[in-house]
């Protein structure tokens, strides 16, 4: 990788690399390139049943263009935007492309979001049409309002059924025609077809608006264009080493950017074969049955299969021979650098399907233990970080086989994401606010440049201006860069707690230090001020089987004052090694899980003031997790 220095706002260091492409500069021309070149390959699957509902890549081009000819038919202008609020399956992959082919406008929408956040959305999307699942439709037909046209997936639909608002529920004089999704497919007639053919999409026009945070805070819809994303699948091609003999299991929802570029995408790019799964309790049973040569998840995921890993040893009375295989895994790898996971855990792999070549990780910070432990198995987890605002992958670590098996290099980088993508530009500025200058210690907050980037918020121009440096795009992220190019996030930038002393303390840091324990379920580090000075302050849920072990083994009542002071005495011990300034001055703790964005990372935005705790209702909310 080339690097160069260049000054800026304040120190600057930036890295990029040129790449290759994929030769599409639209989404449905991606679409007819992988049509021509794989026509009968299978492009997604699904399980329904017993067997597999497919679509090739040539089907799925023709079902998405009879998708499209039937929105234009229905009324579809381009540029009109349509929600799209179901599950992954079949339907949304088919639904989004015969949306845009169409020159329509996609606007992913997350399907647990409650009623009042999607009208508004979609009021701000200034929506026309939806595409939303049998259940959505059941559980939110009450704020579906000011929609010209609502299309559900047939399971459950039926003529006259409670699914079909009454026409008080809707601001419109004429309720909105509620269509099967057949039914919908259906409209398309000779006119709307030759009209979709002569439609013409163009790299700078728009083909999703995403709501997210933002770098900035406050949720906006992000607009993104065609151009944006099929940049980012370029930069994808030249990093991630996917082929048309790998096959992807999916189960990250697709409203968000990083699976639906990296997991749909990037997929139709190189042939790959998707399969969808909506249920994380079938992700062991799927992978033995598709036997994928490749998953991608988010690192809560990963820490969950890594847990579920040594749960199922635990209850088949094998975790000491597990233990063993690891010590000798270890003491193979320490005196040669040769990773001999594969072999030692062979029957694992084979749980996996056999054939996993990598597993890829983004959407939050990878712990590095948990990226370790799977190294140790033989499975090579490659970390990933971007933002919605950049379509969204700016950096990824590159899987290169020598290396992983002979040598030590994960195993030293499993704190990185890697380096910036072909394409992507990525630089350190100053954040004098929080008083943090690049030349002093080499963190800043990371800026990106590229064709990836998004050119705005939809209708807000301040939020646009906000993100923006220059030319660069802020991601609120800080980090360091090494002289290799790998990228290191450190944290939030306006999460950074800043105490008196002038000392800053990153809360990401803490909670992956204290999250590691099995006493703690959920944890938030946050800064409080008490009498004119800034705490460092930790909101914890516990981990309700773990307390009752230990209250068992220790004598300790499970009262509310007995469980303060086990999480206390676990965090001051996993403090211990932390800079005295770092430490946690106050517990305080919740009897609900903290809140999660779908990606299942704490949404610090949605984070109260205040909480309480009712031993009762801790219990209480504890068994209902429980599969």
């Amino acid at each position: 990788m080339k690097t160069d220095r260049i000054l800026g706002s304040g120190s600057m260091l930036a890295l990029s690399r040129n790449g290759g492409s994929v030769g599409a500069a639209t989404i449905p021309e991606l679409l007819e390139q992988s049509a021509r070149r794989w026509p009968r390959k299978v492009a997604f699957q699904v399980k329904a049943g017993r067997d597999f509902r497919t679509l090739s890549f040539a089907e799925l081009q023709r079902r998405a263009a009879d998708f499209g000819a039937a929105l234009i038919a229905l009324g579809l202008r381009p540029g009109d935007r349509v929600a799209i609020i179901c599950e992954n399956g079949l339907e949304w992959v088919v639904a989004y492309l015969g949306t845009v082919m169409a020159g329509g406008v996609g606007v992913p929408l997350y399907i647990e979001f409650k009623g009042t956040e999607v009208s508004s959305l979609i009021h701000q999307a200034e929506a026309r049409f939806a595409v939303v699942s049998a259940a959505v439709m059941g559980r939110l037909r009450e704020h579906l309002r000011g929609l010209k046209i609502i299309v559900v997936g047939e399971e459950g639909l039926a003529r006259g059924d409670d699914h079909v608002p009454a026409a008080g529920f809707w601001l419109w004089q004429q309720r909105p025609e509620v269509l099967g999704f057949e039914e919908a497919l259906s409209r398309a007639t000779e006119e709307s077809r030759l009209a979709l053919s002569a439609t013409r999409v163009g790299p700078a026009d728009l083909a999703s608006l995403v709501y997210t945070s933002g770098t900035t805070g406050g949720v906006k819809g992000v607009m993104l264009t065609h151009r944006n994303f099929t940049a980012n699948v370029n930069s994808i091609y030249d990093t991630v080493p996917f082929n048309e003999r790998d096959s992807l299991l999916l189960v990250l929802p697709c409203h968000h950017a990083y699976p639906f570029t990296v997991g749909l995408l990037t997929p139709i790019a190189h042939g790959v074969t998707v399969t969808l799964e909506n249920n994380l309790l079938r992700v062991a049973d799927r992978m033995a049955e598709v036997r994928p040569t490749t998953f991608m998840g988010v690192p809560a995921l990963y820490d969950v299969m890594y847990r579920a890993i040594l749960g199922r040893l635990e209850a088949e009375g094998r975790r000491e021979l597990f233990d063993r295989g690891l010590r000798l895994v270890d003491t193979v790898k320490r005196r040669t650098g040769v990773n001999i996971g594969r072999v030692v855990f062979r029957e694992l792999h084979g749980r996996l399907g056999g054939r996993v070549r990598f597993m890829v990780s983004g959407g939050a910070a990878l712990n590095p233990n948990t990226a370790r432990n799977f190294l140790r198995l033989g499975i090579c987890i490659l970390q990933g970080w971007g933002l919605t605002e950049a379509a969204p992958v700016c950096a990824g670590q590159r899987l290169w086989p020598r290396r992983f098996y002979t040598t030590h290099y994960y195993e030293r980088h499993a704190s990185s994401v890697g380096s910036a993508l072909p394409g992507v530009e990525v630089a350190l500025i100053d954040v004098p606010e929080k008083e943090i200058y690049v030349h002093l210690h080499g963190e800043g907050e990371l800026v990106v440049k590229g064709e990836n980037v998004s050119p705005g918020y939809w209708r807000s121009e301040a939020a646009t201006r906000a993100a923006r440096a220059g030319d660069w795009l802020r991601t609120g992220d800080l980090g360091r860069i090494d002289e290799e190019g790998n990228i290191y996030i450190t944290g939030r930038s306006k999460y950074v707690i800043v105490l008196e002393s002038g000392e800053k303390v990153h809360p990401d840091e803490l909670e992956e230090k204290l999250g590691l324990s099995p006493l703690i379920e959920d944890i938030c580090v946050v800064g409080r001020k008490a009498r004119d000075k800034t705490q460092v302050c930790a909101v914890v849920y516990p981990n309700y089987g773990e307390a009752q072990q230990r209250a068992e083994a220790t004598g300790l009542s499970l009262d509310r004052e007995g469980l303060q002071s086990l999480v206390a005495a676990e965090i001051e011990l996993r403090a211990a090694e932390l800079a005295p300034y770092k430490r946690v001055s106050q517990v305080i703790m919740t009897d609900t899980p903290l809140p999660k964005t779908a990606l299942r990372k704490v949404a610090r935005e949605q984070m109260s003031d205040d909480y309480s705790f009712d031993v009762k209702r801790w219990v209480e909310q504890a068994q209902q997790l429980v599969p």
